[in-house]
């Protein structure tokens, strides 16, 4: 809940998207119209002079919330989600960031690489991604390339990579990372290249479990391997609430729901057992399946050390509940790993990732307002699902 991204920034966005299909589809630029036509006048500037007067009760702010949601209800239908399903247009990368991309790993290499040629893979929010065909000693070869998108949900290049070479050098599956560049020189962010794994999402029942198998794997990988501190869960858990509220203030004035939900998060929150690498994102979609490979994870940027159950609590019942209700998933969940928590816990950890939400969601709408590269899905992340997570978080916490 925050003042409006202003007209004339959306609507440069909207003439810019018809013109560009990697920055969204006409459907989502239709959507992004509906919502700047409708919403009316900015209420904030109203309700911060109300909350300058003291106390506002918190069913007053929850009557703001509901009216920012219908007010933001066309920009979900332009958020493509992690829905598996959806076939993204075709498009070529610019071929001046693809011959700055050959001399950059011609430099790296010692030797001449070609780009041979380039697309924008869809989908992906914190990063922009190509699937990259590269000509070495004339033998050709793909390569996916990972570019920052000016700090989406607040995640980093080095930390990525970091995660990412650390895990696979103690054996867990992940993508080799072959070359990082962290300047932002070359394409105007820091990105990194590494192998594209073969391999497809599975949904069918065989693969779901592999996916539950693989992150109980990664929950018996020491955490030492990311982080030697040695701190407690306790404070592990206090540490990572307090990260995503600062991290939510760098992009918004204090917001009365979030800090709300922090301070309850502080007061019930309690480790589940001792801390864990926790991937984030982890379910369908971030899993590849090939027949010699096996199960490959991808999509590090938020990993980090936290408690099992914030993996747990988002796989079963955010990420995966396109495939299967919250009940199925837990059900799965203790047949396949043996994970089992209270009503309790399950609560104060789904209450958790829809604060995690909330918060890292209104890095979207800065680096919308900021551009250059305006995508629809930004807007809708930054807006409309940032305050679906923050009712789903007020839900719990103002019970």
């Amino acid at each position: 809940m925050e003042a409006l991204v202003p007209d004339g920034v959306i609507r440069e966005a909207i003439r810019a998207g018809l013109a560009d299909a990697s920055l969204g589809s006409p459907d989502q630029w239709a959507a992004v119209t509906e919502y700047v036509d409708g919403r009316g006048e900015d209420p904030w500037p109203g309700r911060r002079a109300r909350l300058a007067e003291g106390d506002v009760p918190m069913t007053e702010l929850r009557e703001w919330l509901e009216a920012d949601v219908v007010t933001a209800a066309p920009l979900m239908r332009a958020f493509t989600s992690h829905d598996t399903s959806i076939e993204h247009a075709v498009v070529l990368v610019d071929d001046d960031e693809q011959q700055r991309l050959a001399r950059w790993l011609s430099a790296h290499a010692g030797h001449a690489v070609d780009v041979v040629s380039a697309t924008v893979i869809g989908g992906g929010f914190s990063r922009r991604m190509w699937r990259v065909t590269l000509r070495e000693a004339a033998v050709e070869r793909r390569v996916i390339v990972r570019i920052e998108q000016g700090g989406m949900f607040g995640t980093d290049t080095e930390t990525e990579v970091a995660s990412m070479r650390a895990l696979h050098a103690v054996g867990y599956a992940v993508p080799a990372v072959e070359a990082v560049e962290s300047t932002g020189v070359v394409l105007g962010q820091p990105f990194f290249v590494m192998e594209e794994v073969p391999g497809a999402v599975r949904l069918d029942d065989a693969g779901l479990d592999d996916i539950i198998r693989s992150v109980s794997e990664l929950h018996q990988v020491p955490v030492t391997v990311l982080d030697p501190s040695g701190r407690t869960p306790g404070q592990v858990v206090s540490d990572n609430i307090e990260g995503w509220r600062r991290m939510y203030r760098a992009h918004s004035p204090e917001l009365p729901l979030v800090e709300q939900g922090a301070d309850w998060l502080h007061a019930h929150l309690l480790p589940t057992g001792p801390s864990v690498i926790v991937h984030g994102d982890a379910g369908p979609g971030n899993a590849l399946f090939h027949p010699e490979r096996g199960l490959t994870t991808i999509d590090w940027e938020f990993a980090h050390v936290g408690d099992a159950a914030e993996d747990w609590a988002y796989l079963a019942l955010i990420r995966g509940r396109r495939i299967m209700d919250g009940q199925s998933w837990k059900a799965r969940l203790a047949a396949v790993a043996g994970v089992e928590y209270s009503s309790e816990q399950w609560r104060t950890w789904l209450a958790y990732n829809h604060f995690r939400g909330a918060c890292v969601n209104l890095s979207a709408r800065s680096v919308f307002e900021r551009g250059p590269r305006r995508t629809a899905d930004q807007l809708a992340i930054g807006v409309a699902v940032h305050l679906r997570f923050l009712s789903q978080l007020a839900e719990i916490t103002c019970s």
